[in-house]
């Protein structure tokens, strides 16, 4: 039987309230993890022929990893087992792939 019971005025409990509040930061730093992928494509574009197939793999790995990122944000809503702490702490470990990825791709951009 799980411990998180609804309110029947509709209010949160507080780990309800503290997965939300995780959800919705952890999407808004993906959100902007994105935006830095989508500018970084556009010089890629520019990039030399050899340049930009290196640059596009490092980037197909780091939007993989967003999307994982938003997948798991989206279904913390509906699994109450899960706690804000565990959802951090697997977003994060998705967002350092992320940046792992997007810096790789933006050196090989730099190198040229």
């Amino acid at each position: 039987m799980s411990n998180v019971t609804a309110d029947p005025g509709g209010t949160a409990t507080a780990p309800e309230q503290q997965k939300l509040e995780v959800v919705d930061s952890m999407t808004g730093t993906v959100d902007q993890w994105k935006a830095r992928i989508d500018e970084l494509k556009v010089q890629v574009d520019l990039a030399k022929l050899d340049a930009r197939e290196r640059a596009t793999k490092q980037l197909d790995i780091a939007q993989n990893a967003c999307l994982a990122a938003y997948s798991k944000l989206r279904d913390a809503g509906h699994d109450a087992a899960v706690n804000a702490d565990t959802l951090r702490d697997g977003v994060q470990k998705l967002l350092h792939d992320v940046k792992e990825a997007f810096e790789a791709a933006q050196a090989v951009i730099s190198r040229g």
